[in-house]
């Protein structure tokens, strides 16, 4: 798969991303980056859990990887699970105090379900609105809600805010939760859903190695399809990713090597260059004009957003 170097304005993704949601059957992928503003990132909670369970924490200077990172949150958990999951309630599973207009974007995109491997209630609470419900949370995950329900939402690591209420419970973080996850119910959800659905991944960069084994696994399944079968095409699959700084410059290596890895898991990138690193507004503009564009494939007129 061809991957292009240079940054895309948000209306030619937009224009891509048409390719993918064009039938009606494309899923949203949300990751962290949608929830940067109102809630911790990856390594952040790792930092409060260590300080709650009294665990010794990365030092400033390191940069720990997504498995170390894991690693770390099974070394809290078995220090002191209560504290554990207590953390994980108040860090992720408060009230909704500031929402991103990207969030309100998607539900009126042509999207047909949203899976997130965030464990805050910001996709829940964003799609309530809009009369859409349906909201299917960790261990509880089948594919054959896509089709059944409107718009569904999946938490595939669980949610914090099952009911209005913080819980750190059922929430996939620590590695014991990655491996018993990741062998049962993630397991055959996730391949599942990746073999028959086109995806947009937007706001992730999907640094777990569990997530990129079942991609890969995937992707042999597709390769043996169509050895089987004239004419068989994989489902689209783009992921929205900034380009990369290193310091003050611009990492294209990095870049490169990030293309070639998405490549290697059937998923096109549709790189941009956010003109603030931290709030990265390019996503409401990308997904308006998707809007936009869809509106008018399908009814000739311009989008409205909004709650139905």
């Amino acid at each position: 798969m061809a991957q292009a170097i240079e940054d895309l304005t948000p209306t030619r993704i937009s224009e891509e991303l048409l390719k993918a949601v064009s039938g009606d059957d494309c899923i949203a992928w949300i990751g962290s980056g949608l929830s940067s503003l109102a809630y911790p990132n990856w390594a952040s909670a790792i930092t409060a859990l260590c300080a709650a369970c009294e665990i010794q924490p990365f030092s400033p200077a390191e940069a720990p990887s997504a498995g170390q990172l894991i690693d770390k949150a099974q070394e809290c958990k078995t220090a002191n699970t209560h504290a554990y999951q207590a953390t994980l309630g108040n860090l992720f599973g408060g009230n909704v105090v500031e929402q991103r207009q990207a969030y309100s974007w998607l539900m009126s995109a042509p999207f047909k379900a949203y899976v997130t491997t965030n464990f805050d209630p910001l996709l829940s609470e964003a799609a309530a609105p809009f009369g859409y419900t349906s909201v299917f949370r960790y261990p509880l995950l089948e594919t054959r809600e896509v089709d059944r329900k409107k718009k569904p939402m999946f938490y595939v690591h669980g949610h914090a805010r099952p009911n209005g209420i913080p819980c750190g419970e059922n929430l996939v973080l620590a590695r014991s939760e990655f491996e018993q996850a990741y062998e049962g119910v993630v397991g055959v959800f996730l391949p599942a859903l990746l073999l028959s659905y086109p995806i947009v991944f937007i706001g992730c960069r999907l640094a777990e190695p569990e997530i990129r084994e079942q991609m890969r696994r995937v992707h042999s399944m597709h390769v043996q399809i169509k050895k089987s079968q004239n004419g068989y095409k994989t489902p689209r699959r783009f992921a929205l990713l900034p380009s990369i700084l290193s310091k003050s410059s611009r990492d294209r290596l990095a870049e490169r090597e990030e293309a070639n890895l998405f490549a290697e898991l059937d998923t096109e990138v549709l790189r941009y260059s956010p003109a603030d690193p931290e709030k990265h507004w390019e996503i409401e503009d990308i997904l308006k004009i998707l809007c936009g564009l869809t509106s008018k494939v399908t009814e000739g007129g311009p989008a409205e957003a909004g709650p139905k």
